[in-house]
């Protein structure tokens, strides 16, 4: 019954409207409708007569919009800040991925993992590398959930990859009287590795675009 109100539901995200509240909106109105269709069907009328009724019972398309789109509460924090949600966000976030590597190789140097931490450093920049991929994936998946523009979800996917691309996460181990280092460096990053990386955040975005050509 849900199929009857699709387009209602593609209006509501496209409008701004939470994927959860909207989604939760249509369940009550297709419930609703069904009970209506059951309600008139005792009553005596046909299944199609009842479905026609019911339909005009609840409103137009335009009438069930309105009392979502004219509640700013029902409106998610993706469509009001965008920038923020889809850039800042995912930035800070890996970042914080960032300096939470450099503390657990700092801490492990005191611990009996000391010996290993040349394939802890490449464990953690591994890590790194893919965490930014997930970063701009989540970025790109929740812009298309809310039938949301992709500029500010394509500009963080780049601006993740070029980060993650220049920052340089490595061991020095202590050789005779040389100190050992733990660095966390921004570098100029290879050509290669940003468009790896900008390539394989970017990949959700063939998803997103078969999408809309099938609807």
């Amino acid at each position: 019954m849900r199929e009857r109100f699709a387009d209602l539901l593609e209006d509501l995200l496209r409008a701004g409207i939470s994927p959860r509240r909207a989604n939760r909106y249509v369940r009550e109105l297709s419930d609703h409708h069904a009970d209506l269709i059951e309600h008139l069907e005792a009553q005596g009328l046909s299944h199609q007569e009842a479905e026609q009724s019911a339909t005009q019972r609840l409103g137009s398309h335009d009438t069930l919009l309105l009392p979502m789109l004219a509640d700013a509460r029902f409106r998610s924090m993706a469509s009001r800040w965008p920038a923020v949600v889809y850039l800042v966000l995912p930035l800070v976030s890996q970042i914080i991925l960032a300096l939470l590597a450099a503390i657990f190789l700092i801490a492990a140097a005191s611990t009996p993992l000391r010996p290993a931490l040349i394939d802890l450093a490449s464990g953690a920049a591994i890590l790194w590398l893919t965490g930014s991929v997930i970063l701009s994936w989540a970025a790109i998946l929740a812009a298309h959930r809310r039938r949301a523009s992709m500029r500010w979800p394509v500009i963080a996917a780049l601006a993740v990859a070029t980060l993650a691309a220049a920052v340089n996460i490595g061991v020095t181990m202590p050789v005779a009287e040389i100190h050992g280092e733990i660095t966390l460096a921004l570098t100029h990053p290879s050509p290669l590795s940003l468009v790896t990386l900008a390539a394989l955040s970017l990949l959700p975005l063939v998803l997103h675009f078969r999408a809309r050509s099938a609807t």
